[in-house]
Order: structure tokens, then sequence, then C-alpha cells
């Protein structure tokens, strides 16, 4: 009965003090994973919403308006003026879309090509100005946008 009461003792005392070990150890690492997860997580939201800042600045920074001076020819196409008085440049290609008189909707993509802070839109700048062809006039809507930036649109609501 002596020696039955030591195994168990022995036991009693070593058992407790294995499982606190475990613990320890277990939730150190759980706290070292939860540590190097939210870490990782913090740099990558961080750098997300400073690039989404970035182009919210310069989407902010980009005006640009058309000329009252917008004319339409069937077989010549469309002409006007863009002016640009953006504070930063723009780099990415800028969309023309044209509604006519039937509710035709046509688009077309440039790169931009500002000589100081005007572009003359026509038949040399849209490649592919047969698409700009046999709309009926009056046009109700032309818009020109960068296409980075599609909130920062200028546009006449007539041109003959």
């Amino acid at each position: 009965m002596l020696i039955k009461m030591f195994v168990i003792k022995s036991q009693r005392g070593l058992s407790p003090l294995i499982a606190t070990i475990l613990l320890v150890a277990v939730a150190l690492s759980l706290a070292g994973i939860l540590y190097s997860w939210s870490s990782q997580n913090a740099k990558e939201t961080t750098g997300n919403l400073t690039d989404t800042t970035n182009e919210w600045i310069d989407c902010s920074s980009i005006d640009i308006y058309i000329d009252y001076g917008c004319t339409y020819h069937e077989t010549n196409g469309i002409n006007f003026i863009l002016y640009d008085k953006s504070t930063v440049e723009i780099d990415d290609n800028i969309t023309l879309t044209v509604i006519d008189a039937n509710n035709t909707v046509r688009s077309a993509s440039f790169a931009p090509n500002f000589v100081g802070n005007a572009m003359a839109i026509n038949n040399n700048v849209i490649t592919n100005d047969s698409d700009f062809q046999n709309l009926v006039k009056p046009l109700k809507r032309v818009s020109v946008q960068v296409d980075s930036c599609p909130d920062r649109v200028a546009y006449v609501t007539k041109c003959n």
C-alpha cells in the first residue's frame, strides 16, 4: 500500500507540471502566430490604403473641360478643343464618348497629346474615326474622361 501511494503521489506531482508547461507552450505559439498574421495584415492594409489615397489625390487634381466650339460633320467626324487645367500630368488614355440624336453611343480611346494646355480632338487624334461617322445630328452629349479617373468627366450637351 505504501508503494501504491508513492506512485500516485509522484504521478500527481509530475502531471500538473507537464500540463502547465504544455499549456504555456501552446499559448506562446498561438500568440506568435496571431502576432505574425496581424502584423502582415496591417502592412498590407496600410500599403493598399496608401496606394488608393495617392490615386484619389491624382484624380482630384485632374481638371479637363471642352470648349463650346464642338462641331460634327457626318463624313469628317467630330471636332473640338479639350483644355487641361490639371495640376498633374495626364499620362493615361483618354476616352471620348458620343451620344447622337437617336441615342446611339460611340466611344474611342486615345493617348493624350496636349500642346500647352490644349488638345484638338478630331479625326487626326481618333485612330478609328469611322466609328464617329454617320451619326445623327445634333449630338446630344459629347464627354471626355481620363481612363484611370472615370469620375473626372468633361462634357458638352450639344454638338452641332
